[in-house]
């Protein structure tokens, strides 16, 4: 029979906590437990104050606040400090890409630019057009760029060893010539 009562002992222990903890949060409770009520005089409110930024600390620029630049810019002087940065200013034209030191990898930049057929015209005969080797291949490198070199590297456009050119264009798996002859203008 005690074996009984302790489902039910326990339960009514848990409803006693319960009932104790809930009242000593609410004031005025029978229990006389309050929690102390927090005294309104004592919160302190702080209002932290931002001051405009000063030429005097070179750290700090004003550049976005227009009543701070239009004190000192005007048209007139904007329009010569324009004038004063055109005078100065270099273009710089492009250049051959030097070849990489200690390495005998094509540059497929430079190949780019000597070449002038588009993507997709067939200028070199290739006898295995499999589009499933071509996948797969091309899957085997980190990108067309590392491709392309490999592919240049192996006796490419006119060879395609690696049957990563079926269609004879000269470009190996998705390498695009395009945007490095765009850069030039070409």
């Amino acid at each position: 029979m005690v074996s009984n009562l302790l489902p039910l002992n326990r339960a009514w222990h848990y409803i006693v906590l319960h009932f104790v903890l809930v009242s000593a949060c609410v004031p005025n409770n029978d229990f006389g437990t309050q929690i102390p009520p927090v005294n309104v005089d004592t919160i302190v409110e702080e209002v932290a104050v931002v001051s405009k930024p000063t030429l005097d600390n070179p750290g700090l620029s004003d550049e976005n606040d227009f009543e701070a630049v239009a004190e000192r810019q005007t048209i007139e002087s904007d329009a010569e400090r324009l004038k004063q940065n055109q005078e100065v200013y270099t273009l710089v034209k492009p250049t051959n890409i030097p070849r990489r030191p200690g390495t005998n990898i094509p540059n497929v930049v430079e190949y780019a630019l000597i070449t002038n057929n588009p993507v997709g015209t067939t200028i070199y005969e290739r006898r295995f057009k499999s589009q499933a080797r071509f996948e797969r291949n091309c899957n085997r490198y980190v990108s067309d760029s590392s491709a392309q070199e490999a592919f240049l590297g192996a006796g490419g456009p006119e060879k395609d060893q690696f049957g990563i050119d079926p269609d004879g264009d000269g470009f190996a798996c998705r390498w695009d010539p395009g945007p490095f002859r765009r850069a030039v203008g070409k």
